[in-house]
């Protein structure tokens, strides 16, 4: 199990009524912490994550970033204690 610190922006903030939170999670992947935040705060947050389509983090207008400030996808490994950022893309990202 290892922790994983989200910080929300705009929308995800407003969503998440919280502009950071930690969940712990068995498997160290993104997708297990996606699936987290959406069962946390419901599928209006899922809407904004997921894409409908692909089933992948929505690229459309959205951005998730490490702390390196490096896009990620779902299946990319996360480590104890990594940052991960939900940001709203303005005027093109």
């Amino acid at each position: 199990m290892i922790t994983v610190h989200a910080n929300f922006h705009s929308h995800f903030k407003e969503l998440a009524s919280t502009g950071e939170a930690s969940f712990q999670i068995e498997t160290p992947t993104v997708e297990a912490l996606a699936e987290s935040i959406c069962e946390a705060y419901g599928p209006k947050m899922e809407a904004m994550l997921i894409d409908p389509d692909t089933h992948e983090l929505n690229e459309r207008g959205t951005m998730f970033v490490d702390a390196k400030g490096m896009r990620i996808s779902m299946g990319d490994q996360l480590s104890d204690g990594d940052t991960i950022t939900f940001l709203v893309g303005i005027a093109g990202g």
